[in-house]
């Protein structure tokens, strides 16, 4: 087997004979015009590449499956995923009109060509994102992409599938908390070494429950290039070489050799990591990074402009309308999930429109127009990304991870978690295609 990385969660494999291509990422930015790949990357689109024989994607993110991504590839090529219980992946190849799906349930090994196998690995608390464990030539390779499992569902996998040859693990979380959150220097500090702590974590956990002969970090190639928001890359989550710094001794203690690849590098079991040296400019360092978007901004600034684009808000009538049917159809549909929820929420436009939302154990919620003060969170963004969100191809996880909610606590509030998941999980793809033609 011969792997080169791509860059982030990307992975081309040869391997008994065939070729296959994991979790590509060709179309940037992605997360509300906000991730740039970083370092460069040394193969930027199908074009740079040999054409893979087997397309296999682990989840919906658009840094790993994104439909402007995927419309680059062939419409023939074989691909494989997990049927996740949203069917947002479906939606998305049957769009594109990919015609060789086949869909793996949980667990199952399929021989793929001879000598060839691939498993999907589930979330071992449920979310809608995959492993994707590959064997070929006595190599068992184990991709982890957004999949961070406990140090159990781990072990699980060995115990499944056997031992790991060579394990990418993921090392750093991204979204807008800690920096979209009000909060004093001090405060922001502690809660980015928190949030950076727990990256690493998800690093450990890996190396622990996996025992991998080899282990290397990824998934953590982007940066936000934007003006203004520069100063948040490398804040709140750690660089490669930190992350390998914090696993020596629980590397140490699992047997396993730890491998530092920058994009473009390729793996075998026979050579070990081959380093070609294709992105050597450009170091995970939040100074190259400026270097790099001074470089490329005028570039930046109209793909930015493309991604944020909204389709025909003219007025903030249309918005509050846009929320009141939004809202409407969001509320009841997670009902369940938050019925033991206690908490008043805000929503604001950067513009000062505003609206709230109260959770009482028991009652529906109760949707208005207009903030009180006395809201327990307020989230605030500009109406234009409101709207793309609303009406438009954006979701909510488009603005959270991209880092650009601004969220503003009242003083002694908690960590309100069935009002996050009734965010960041809703499905509104068919509603806001809805909402698009209605308020047109």
């Amino acid at each position: 087997m011969l792997v080169t990385w791509l860059g982030h969660a990307q992975l081309f494999l040869n391997a008994a004979g065939r070729t296959l291509l994991l979790d590509p990422w060709f179309h940037e930015p992605v997360f509300g015009g906000a991730w740039f790949r970083y370092p460069p990357a040394p193969y930027p689109d199908p074009s740079a590449m040999p054409r893979p024989d087997f397309l296999l994607l682990s989840h919906t993110h658009p840094d790993h499956s994104g439909p402007k991504t995927l419309e680059q590839l062939p419409r023939d090529l074989p691909v494989l995923a997990l049927p996740f219980p949203s069917g947002a992946m479906k939606r998305r190849l049957e769009a594109l009109r990919f015609t060789k799906v086949r869909w793996l349930a949980a667990w199952e090994t399929a021989e793929v060509a001879p000598g060839l196998k691939v498993t999907f690995v589930p979330h071992d608390r449920g979310w809608e994102v995959s492993s994707i464990v590959v064997e070929a030539q006595g190599v068992r390779l184990y991709h982890g992409n957004d999949n961070p499992l406990s140090v159990d569902g781990y072990r699980e996998v060995v115990k499944r599938l056997g031992p790991i040859s060579i394990a990418f693990l993921p090392f750093a979380g991204a979204s807008s908390y800690p920096t979209g959150f009000e909060g004093d220097r001090a405060t922001l500090e502690q809660r980015c070494a928190q949030k950076k702590k727990e990256g690493l974590q998800r690093f450990l956990d890996g190396i622990e429950g996996l025992r991998p002969e080899e282990a290397a970090p990824f998934a953590s190639s982007w940066a936000l290039l934007e003006d203004g928001e520069r100063w948040k890359n490398y804040l709140d989550r750690p660089t490669p070489d930190e992350a390998l710094a914090s696993a020596m001794e629980q590397a140490n203690e699992s047997g396993t050799h730890l491998l530092r690849l920058e994009p473009g590098d390729e793996w075998s079991p026979a050579t070990g990591v081959i380093a070609k040296g294709l992105t050597a400019d450009w170091p995970s360092e939040a100074t190259a990074i400026e270097r790099y978007a001074v470089r490329e901004a005028t570039r930046v600034r109209a793909a930015i402009a493309r991604s944020r684009s909204a389709a025909a808000l003219t007025s903030p009538d249309k918005l509050d309308r846009a929320m009141q049917l939004y809202f409407a159809e969001l509320l009841e549909r997670t009902r369940a999930g938050t019925a033991g929820l206690t908490m008043r929420a805000g929503f604001s436009t950067a513009e000062g429109a505003g609206w709230r939302v109260e959770f009482r154990p028991g009652q529906a919620p109760a949707f208005s127009q207009g903030l009180r003060g006395d809201e327990d969170e307020v989230l605030t963004l500009p109406a234009a990304e409101l709207w793309n969100i609303l009406a438009g191809p954006a979701n909510w996880e488009d603005v959270w991870y991209g880092y650009r909610l601004h969220v503003r606590k009242a003083p002694g509030a908690g960590y309100y978690r069935a009002f996050w998941e009734m965010l960041l999980n809703f499905d509104a793809e068919a509603l806001s295609a809805r909402l698009a033609k209605e308020l047109a």
